[in-house]
């Protein structure tokens, strides 16, 4: 029996409810309650056979490049790679409006694989041509251009229709956005890649729970791991001790955020960065000692025991609050 039914079951017997009102409502919740189309949400074959066609496009394109890369002009070089983009970018749009859920997750699908093809198509291009003085042996300054260019259409393209796959292509943008802002000095800086990436996800977070980006238990995963990797990545890349802080910083956030906004999944991120950073912190600055590993058990063993503690004593402490 669910809850629901319990309470109506109370409320009956206790002559607040007559009978029919509380079928009704029970009706009433249950078609709430219930998928609205459950078949729909099945991929049917003409789905899959979408996804099978764009993943043979894209295997395609390389294949070709591959093999015939040498023998091909600038511009075909160009041309085998900005054709399948737009024709990808051409294909979500068609399907975006579809009525047929399949069709619309086919469509971001294709949206995702425009945006790497576009990256390419791109950086063959400033490749090729050398525009804007964008020399081809100068690394940081075309890798820059290709990933902020790559950021910019999967943020259009989730402004056009949001949905998990856009996120989750505009999550990995930022990623390689962050690693080419990391390679913009003469030497790599694993500071600033990684403070790039965590006040991107910093922001994008922000703009979650506020509501401005959906969906939100997918934006939610999705930037709370890229603040997890982002605040890890200066300290425990490079080695600097003093760059180690902002990784415990960002787990003790995370895990703040997750009680606060009801967040499993920046709790799950939080926990895992805390335990991650603390392993790393022990082997780079503890190895030789075996007093801190000891420390961290028992500190960990007494923790568990203190939650588990909590969680048996919570019900009466509520009903001693209530009451």
């Amino acid at each position: 029996m669910s809850e629901l039914d319990a309470d109506l079951r109370r409320w009956v017997e206790a002559g607040i409810l007559d009978p029919q009102v509380a079928e009704r409502i029970r009706a009433f919740e249950a078609a709430r309650t219930a998928p609205a189309h459950p078949a729909a949400e099945r991929p049917d074959v003409i789905e899959v056979l979408l996804y099978l066609g764009i993943a043979v496009l894209a295997v395609g394109v390389f294949a070709l490049a591959a093999q015939n890369w040498g023998d091909l002009a600038s511009p075909a070089r160009v041309a085998v790679t900005a054709v399948p983009a737009a024709f990808t970018l051409l294909l979500g749009a068609l399907l975006r409006d579809r009525p047929e859920p399949g069709m619309r997750r086919a469509g971001q699908l294709a949206w995702t694989a425009a945006v790497g093809l576009t990256a390419l198509a791109l950086g063959v291009y400033i490749w090729e041509y050398e525009p804007f003085g964008l020399a081809r042996d100068e690394d940081a300054t075309p890798f820059l251009v290709v990933t902020a260019a790559a950021t910019g259409l999967a943020l259009l393209l989730w402004a056009v229709t949001p949905s998990v796959l856009q996120l989750l292509t505009l999550g990995v943008s930022l990623f390689f956005l962050a690693q080419a802002i990391g390679r913009w000095p003469d030497e790599y800086s694993a500071p600033l890649a990684g403070g790039s990436l965590a006040i991107a996800a910093l922001a994008a977070i922000a703009l979650t729970e506020t509501g401005r980006l959906v969906p939100r238990a997918a934006a939610r995963t999705i930037f709370g791991l890229l603040l997890a990797v982002g605040a890890y990545q200066p300290g425990f890349s490079s080695g600097g001790t003093p760059w180690e802080i902002p990784a415990f910083l960002a787990a003790a956030g995370l895990l703040a955020l997750g009680v606060w906004r009801s967040s499993f999944q920046y709790v799950l991120w939080g926990v895992l960065l805390l335990f991650v950073a603390l392993v790393r912190a022990i082997f780079q600055n503890f190895s030789d000692q075996l007093g801190a590993p000891v420390a961290l058990i028992i500190s960990g063993v007494l923790l568990i025991g203190a939650v588990l503690l909590l969680a048996r004593l919570a019900p009466q402490l509520r009903r001693g609050v209530a009451a």
